[in-house]
Order: C-alpha cells, then structure tokens, then sequence
C-alpha cells in the first residue's frame, strides 16, 4: 500500500542543466513534506515526502526516519506506508526508520516522492488539533553514512494539522520526464517508451486529486515546462505563452469528488540542439480549485423534495473560494536528457565516483497511495481515488498564443 506525491516549488523557477556526471562527486541530499493538512470531514489524507539529490552522485541507501512523538496518537496516527521499515514506540508506533533502495533512490538532479498517510483517531474535536512530525534523511555507501555538503536539509520539522474547516483540498503531481513516449500511446497502462534524446517528442503529464470534503467543480491549471522543452499542441480551453514553455487551461470535470482525480497529459518536444547527458530543472505546475462547493445532502435532498408547494428551498452555502491545505498545490519536476546512442550534441563522459556511489541515469518515481494503478513512461502513480477520470489535451488546429 502506497500513497499519493508531491513536490513543492516556485513557480516559473529556472535553473541551468545539471550535468549528469560531475568532476567532483558531491553527496547531497533533502527531504521535506507537504499536504498535512486534514479538512474537518476527512478521517484521513495522503501526505508528501519528497525526497531529493542535490548532489552529483547517487548514493548505495538512504535511510529516512519520522519521529512523531510530538503527536497525540488519541487524535491522530502515521504511516509511511513503506515496507521493511524499523518501528519503535513504548505505548503506539512514534518511530519510523525506512530504508530506500535501487528505484526510490533519486538521480543527481531528481526527486523521489513517497506517500505519508496520516489518519484522524478522533471525532470529538472541537477546535483544531496541531502536532509536530520530524522527518530526515541520511545517505549511506558501503554500510557507512555520508558526509552530506548541505545537512541543512537533510531534515525538518512539519505540522500535522486537523482543521475545522471545510473545503475541496487539491494535490497536484507532475513526474520528471525522462522517457520518448508517443503522444498516442501515453494513456496506455504501459506505454512503450524509450531513453529521452535531443529532438525527441514526448508528454508532460500532471495528476490532479480532490483530498478534501468539498466537490472541485472547475480547475485551473498552469504548467510551465524546463528550459529546452515546448508545447506541442494547444487544446480550446488551454493558451501557451510566446515562448510556448508555458501551459494555462480552465478544465471542468464536474463535480470532482473526495478521492477523484483527473489525470492530464500534453505533447512537448525536446529541442534538438541540448546539451546531453544533463538533467534540467524548473518544470512546475499549479493548481487551483475556482469553485469548491459543499456535497449533496441526500436525506435534507430527500426532505426538500417533500416540502409543500408553497415552500422552496433557496440556496446552498456559497462556494467556498480557497484551498483547506495549499501546501500541495504545487509541484516541481525535471527533464532527463541522454545523449543518443553514437553520440550526439552535447554528449558527456567522465565523472567522479564516491566509493560504491554509482553516477546514475533517469531513477524518478511517483509512489502513490489508496486507489487505481496508473502505469506511465516508468512512473507508477496509485491515485488516491475511487475512479479515475482522464483529460487529455489533443492536438487541435493552431490558435493565438495566450
């Protein structure tokens, strides 16, 4: 059992290439969490750790570790959701130590994002509950830890919040592109794919999942993709900057429900003139919900539907405009470039190597939480969803630039 990921980012944020090979081998690595905020119907939420190599190397192991002793487990619990991992606690489970291996590991330049499930134990709150959860991460090579060249990041603290109010909670996920995929073929469970080359054409996705107690009824969406990458095609409800490196569009699924997601997916093209090998930074995109209303009461439906001819039934509340947890309304992703077989531009060689610390190629991953699989150009995201509902912005005629 896994949960839903996210990434946390500036919006519009630019960085230079990352050399896939470096010189120097430097060891770097993050952690942080977003999406602990409960909206006061929900008895439970997929939260975000996400994961992330700073360095130029990819270490042998990370060990990630969750302390939540702060946390009143009366009100509220934890889990990792991850397997083999070490737990301790004199009364309930307050410790976690998880080890990462092989695919969870990200690439220099990459994020892994692992789900956190939190669960209310309680529904006698009558104000909202706040408790603090610490979460790290150590790399580790040959049965040793590593000299991390930030620890400043290896670990934080996050409040876990049970809020009072009511509302739709929007988690948005983009993975990392590092795959050829044919814009055709990309709804399929497991789209043939290849290396991602200069020149190639391929898809930016984004997965989108209502959290909260309220229905979403309109998204808006923008995506801005890496320095290098353009959008391909515009839909009639999208419009594309100048430059054709950003995305906006209003979509309206209807009445997106708690646990329903929709899953969007836009052709882009690879600029044929990258440097390659070379992982590039600043893909984000946000989400907000324009109109989150309050769900159907069948029995007061029921009621009102009975009620004299003399006597009508009004109004609801109005909608309510703002996110219960906008922590997650963000995310940040990459595109791994790799030189073409027999060279390329650009193409790169060399590199340091820190004891058993392999320099890696495209490593990201998506684990994602209670719901549906969804198979993706490597990516595994388990939307936390009953069903899922799909958006695919096709090619269609040519139309100005927003």
């Amino acid at each position: 059992m896994a949960g839903v990921v996210v990434l946390l980012a500036a919006a519009g944020l630019v960085v230079p290439a990352l050399p896939a090979y470096a010189e120097e081998p430097v060891v770097d690595v993050g952690v942080t969490v977003v999406g602990t905020r409960l909206a006061a119907n929900r008895t439970d939420k997929i939260a975000v750790v996400k994961v992330s190599n700073h360095g130029t190397v990819t270490p042998d192991l990370l060990a990630l570790d969750y302390d939540a002793g702060d946390v009143d487990s009366g009100k509220v619990r934890i889990d990792p959701l991850l397997d083999e991992c070490d737990v301790d606690g004199d009364e309930q489970d307050e410790r976690w130590s998880c080890p990462l291996r092989g695919e969870q590991i990200p690439g220099p330049g990459e994020t892994v994002e692992l789900p956190l499930l939190v669960i209310k134990t309680t529904d006698q709150l009558t104000e909202a509950y706040r408790a603090t959860l610490a979460v790290s991460v150590t790399p580790w090579s040959d049965g040793k830890p590593l000299t991390d060249a930030d620890p400043a990041n290896n670990g934080a603290e996050h409040v876990i919040e049970l809020a009072t109010v009511s509302g739709g909670d929007l988690t948005v996920v983009a993975p990392d592109i590092t795959r050829e995929i044919d814009p055709a073929d990309a709804f399929d469970d497991d789209p043939q794919s290849a290396p991602l080359n200069p020149g190639d054409r391929t898809v930016a996705s984004a997965y989108v999942v209502n959290q909260g107690d309220w229905f979403a009824m309109t998204l808006s969406l923008r995506m801005t993709v890496p320095a290098g990458l353009t959008f391909e095609e515009r839909d009639g409800d999208c419009g594309t900057s100048a430059d054709l490196r950003t995305m906006t569009c209003l979509i309206e699924p209807g009445n997106l429900t708690s646990r329903e997601g929709v899953q969007i997916l836009f052709p882009v093209r690879v600029a044929s003139d990258l440097d390659a090998p070379a992982t590039y930074s600043g893909g984000t995109v946000t989400v907000s919900g324009t109109n989150f209303t309050r769900p159907p009461d069948e029995e007061a439906a029921r009621r009102a539907a009975a009620l004299p001819s003399y006597v009508r039934k009004v109004s609801n509340l109005p909608p309510i405009p703002d996110d219960v947890d906008a922590s997650d309304n963000t995310d940040e992703f990459a595109a791994v470039v790799t030189a073409a077989a027999g060279g390329g531009p650009g193409e790169g060689g060399g590199g340091g190597d820190v004891g058993g610390l392999p320099v890696t190629g495209p490593q990201a991953r998506l684990i994602g939480g209670i719901g549906v699989s969804v198979l993706f150009a490597g990516v595994v995201l388990i939307l936390v969803a009953r069903r899922r509902r799909v958006v695919l912005v096709a090619p269609q005629d040519e139309q100005p630039a927003a």
